[in-house]
């Protein structure tokens, strides 16, 4: 795993096996394990890191900042703290386990607790943008990725978690899929960025094999495709991150309506 963070790096398609669970530091009750921190084409700041966090502690205060993030558990059970949610019990603390992730807006206040005698190991996304919407924004949501799926769907269907503007993205968006063995995605590219976590089974992307707790991270305008070499069902969740200045001009690059019509123009004036 990585530890050294680069800021002025620019975030390029990479894969980041993860060994779970993490060791936690017994003296504080939690240990971070930063990932890769940088500028994308959608986003000013973008980092990654994985944490661990021993029974009955907190990594932190409720606090905010301008940031946005998405947490992600990957194994024990924790305890959201969240000062500004609505509580008809005073009990403002909100259980999250295996699979189970959720949204922070910016300036959103938040902690967590570890409550499982297992150390709770999550992952966590944390961006600065500023291609967003002031209205409309996406709320503070919980999610489960690995929630069972309806009776009769489709092995591969791609089941929408949840979807909209931010304050720092023209879109958020995330689903999560179930890939059978031998199956897979022929290779593509779009403009915005991608980040994959591994929940279950195997996935080969990137000229590489990994498996459960791999995360994947897609830079946008890369070409990439997806394949699970596996005998077992692989289960995934997908966090896509739409700006606004790279998608456009993307459009403007691979439409070739546009270049046909400017080709014509061309050839009209010569």
């Amino acid at each position: 795993m990585r530890n050294k963070i680069n800021s002025k790096e620019r975030l390029t398609s990479r894969i980041i096996p993860l060994t779970i669970p993490l060791d936690p530091d017994e003296q504080t009750g939690w240990k971070p394990y930063h990932q890769f921190r940088g500028t994308a084409d959608n986003a000013d700041d973008f980092s990654c890191h994985v944490s661990v966090l021993v029974q009955g502690h907190c990594p932190h205060p409720p606090h905010t900042h301008p940031e946005e993030e998405i947490l992600l558990m990957l194994a024990g059970e924790a305890n959201l703290i969240l000062p500004q949610m609505p509580s008809s019990d005073g009990n403002q603390e909100l259980p999250l386990r295996r699979g189970q992730f959720v949204y922070y807006p910016s300036h959103f206040p938040h902690t967590l607790r570890a409550v499982s005698p297992k150390p709770a190991n999550y992952l966590m996304f944390k961006w600065l943008a500023h291609s967003g919407v002031r209205n409309g924004q996406l709320g503070f949501g919980c999610f489960d990725a690995l929630k069972p799926r309806n009776e009769g769907a489709a092995e591969h269907e791609l089941p929408l978690l949840f979807e909209g503007p931010t304050g720092g993205m023209r879109k958020l968006h995330s689903h999560a899929t179930t890939l059978p063995p031998s199956a897979g995605h022929a290779s593509h590219a779009h403009a915005y960025e991608a980040a994959i976590v591994l929940l279950e089974g195997e996935l080969e992307t990137l000229g590489r094999r990994v498996g459960a707790h791999s995360i994947i991270f897609y830079a946008g305008g890369d070409p990439h495709s997806i394949h699970n070499p596996g005998d077992v069902t692989a289960r995934y969740v997908v966090f896509e991150f739409h700006g606004g200045k790279a998608e456009s001009f993307y459009r403007k690059i691979t439409d070739l309506q546009r270049w046909k019509g400017k080709l014509k123009g061309i050839l009209h004036l010569s």
